[in-house]
């Protein structure tokens, strides 16, 4: 039996998705990227193994996707979706996440909820949610709160805002910010971009950042015109279910989102 080995690879655009799409007789891997979870971070261009994806500044999004990829260069190996907080970047392998399998790296979240400290009728944790990821219910007396998993990007809002401490979140990324207030011409529009409403303009102030819940994306830096906001990341907390013939690369381009 003759085995056509052809290599096909197509692109198309779904309202606010992006679509790269590569079969083969063996496998057919897909890449999707949601325009409207994208923050304009840079982190997938920063870990791409084969430099094919580009960012547009942040002050497009809403006329022009935030990063641009090079379709014919891509590998579609699913190292962007990995590093991809926002769960911007999904990849596929014959219909599966490739973060998903066993041997993909993957950041060390923690969230956990315990409801029986909630004060009945409480909703503070979904007013907090900068992403609208939590929704709080009440069923036979108890309360219920489901949370996205797409949406939750693990900033910590919502644990800082519950009253009982119900909530326990750890944040994967650390680093610092660091703010030129001279520089600083209070346009907003580094508060417009942060995607956990990190940053505010008080009153004795020009510009405020609250680091507790700051994921150090670096939006912000990319989207001042005056170069005011300098982010620093630190640390990433990555963590692998099992080796496998890519681990270790992938495993690498994760501490290139570093420093």
């Amino acid at each position: 039996m003759e085995i056509d080995n052809k290599l096909t690879i197509s692109t198309k655009v779904e309202g606010n998705k992006f679509i790269i799409t590569r079969k083969t007789h063996l496998e057919e891997r897909r890449l999707v990227y949601n325009a409207e979870l994208c923050v304009g971070c840079g982190m997938c261009a920063e870990a791409c193994l084969s430099g094919c994806i580009e960012l547009n500044p942040p002050s497009v999004k809403g006329y022009a996707h935030l990063i641009v990829i090079d379709a014919e260069n891509c590998y579609l190996c699913g190292v962007c979706s990995e590093v991809c907080i926002f769960n911007a970047i999904e990849v596929t392998s014959n219909g599966k996440r490739i973060k998903d399998f066993p041997c993909s790296p993957r950041y060390a979240v923690v969230y956990d909820i315990d409801t029986s400290k909630c004060p009945e009728g409480c909703n503070a944790c979904e007013l907090a949610c900068p992403r609208n990821a939590l929704k709080c219910e009440t069923k036979d007396g108890k309360t219920v709160i489901i949370r996205n998993e797409e949406l939750c990007i693990y900033c910590t809002n919502c644990k800082l805002a519950c009253p009982e401490e119900a909530i326990l979140v750890e944040k994967p990324i650390m680093g610092e910010i660091r703010v030129d207030e001279e520089k600083c011409q209070v346009c907003g529009a580094c508060a417009e971009v942060c995607p956990t409403n990190a940053i505010g303009f008080p009153k004795d102030r020009k510009i405020e950042v609250n680091e507790e819940v700051c994921l150090y994306c670096k939006a912000c830096e990319k989207v001042c015109a005056v170069e005011a906001i300098k982010v620093k990341r630190k640390s990433v907390s990555v963590i692998s279910l099992a080796k496998g013939p890519w681990t270790k690369v992938h495993e690498e381009a994760f501490k290139r989102v570093i420093g």
